[in-house]
């Protein structure tokens, strides 16, 4: 039995070549080589499919999006794939203690409901270390407000990273090693099924919907019986399971 992963990398990186897409593409192979691992010691045989997006080359469809409120068929494309990945990777370089324009533009022009349990493996990119913390100050809560599952170990690289696998070349912990941390980590949740409450999540919402239409359905039948019909709800599935206060009080 094969079962396949998709992950959907985006890089946030403004030049080409950028020390961005250089993290992008380590956290996608090291993500790749984890969840295949985690599947080679199970029953099922994972394969994992990685799409890289290079934000920049959708820089003008992103704006456009947001000034119309309709993304067109280029960005369409990219907001479908994050849609159906199993995992995001999202990089972007640290600017003024933040995130890049584009990066918080992307996330600015499509349905936020996208990311809801969606696990994602930050990263973020900057010339010297001073400006790490801005990843979890300022991206992590994104996210967050998102509701999207953030790996617990974020990558930041500085241009000293880059090449340091001893220590004291770099950080005190060189970035192959935590990459493959945050590798691992996105690999477990995986397989623990975080993400895939997604779907669940869908599915509860669609048997709420039916149990109301059951509902409305048996009023209609007490009704026509001549036994006093209650008010048909017309809350949303998601409010379906709704009390109000006076029945709750014992009034009603």
């Amino acid at each position: 039995m094969t079962d396949t992963v998709r992950l959907v990398a985006l890089s946030a990186g403004l030049s080409t070549p950028s020390s961005t897409r250089m993290l992008t593409d380590q956290l996608s192979r090291a993500a790749a080589t984890a969840i295949g691992r985690d599947g080679a010691e199970g029953d099922a045989r994972i394969e994992v499919d990685v799409t890289t997006v290079e934000l920049r080359e959708y820089a003008h469809d992103i704006t456009d999006a947001l000034l119309t409120r309709f993304p067109n068929e280029r960005l369409s494309m990219v907001i479908e794939a994050v849609r159906a990945a199993d995992a995001v990777i999202a990089v972007t370089p640290v600017f003024n203690v933040g995130p890049s324009g584009l990066f918080k533009m992307l996330f600015d022009a499509i349905d936020i409901e996208i990311w809801k349990n969606k696990p994602v493996l930050l990263g973020a990119t900057a010339g010297t270390a001073r400006h790490s913390l801005a990843i979890d100050y300022a991206i992590r809560p994104m996210f967050g407000y998102l509701k999207a599952e953030v790996v617990p170990t974020v990558v930041f690289a500085a241009s000293a990273d880059f090449g340091a696998d001893t220590d004291g070349q770099a950080d005190e912990q060189p970035l192959a090693v935590r990459v493959r941390r945050a590798a691992r980590e996105l690999a477990t949740m995986l397989s623990a099924g975080i993400g895939a409450s997604a779907g669940g999540a869908e599915a509860a919402a669609g048997a709420a919907q039916d149990a109301a239409a059951r509902d409305a359905a048996g009023t209609a039948a007490e009704a026509a019986d001549g036994a006093p019909a209650e008010p048909t709800s017309t809350l949303d599935a998601e409010f379906a399971d709704f009390v109000p206060m006076d029945r709750l009080l014992g009034r009603g």
